[in-house]
This record gives C-alpha cells, sequence and structure tokens, in this order.
C-alpha cells in the first residue's frame, strides 16, 4: 500500500473518531434537553433528534472499526 493510501486511511480514521465523540456530546445535550422538555411535542421532537443521532453514530462507529481494520492490515 502507498504512502498517499495510508495517510488518506489514517486522516480518515481521525475523522470518524472526531464524528464519533462529536456525536457522544450531542447525545449527551440532547438527552439532558429531553429530560428538561415540559411538554409532548417538544418531548416527541428531541426523541426524534436522539433517533437520528444514534444512528448516524452507530454508521460512523462502523466505519471507524472498518478503517481501523484496514489500517492494520495493510501496515
Amino acid at each position: 500500500m502507498s504512502a498517499e493510501t495510508l495517510s488518506t486511511l489514517e486522516c480518515e480514521l481521525h475523522e470518524t473518531k472526531g464524528a464519533v465523540d462529536i456525536l457522544d456530546v450531542l447525545r449527551e445535550e440532547m438527552e439532558q434537553w429531553l429530560e428538561e422538555a415540559q411538554d409532548d411535542s417538544k418531548h416527541e421532537a428531541l426523541e426524534n433528534v436522539l433517533g437520528h443521532i444514534e444512528v448516524l453514530d452507530v454508521e460512523y462507529r462502523r466505519r471507524h472499526e472498518q478503517v481501523q481494520k484496514q489500517l492494520q492490515t495493510e501496515k
């Protein structure tokens, strides 16, 4: 594998890790807002946002693991 490909994979590894970290922070904030929601419509909207964050989190964690494996096999 070329150095350029390794560099690209390493960059993607850091990007996916950053995305996972940001999604963790967002989830924590949304969960706190959900606890503080006063009416049903706000509660439902925040549950929908949390569901979307969960889906994104699963996808970015999958991508992160994939890139990690790729890097390990190529080095």
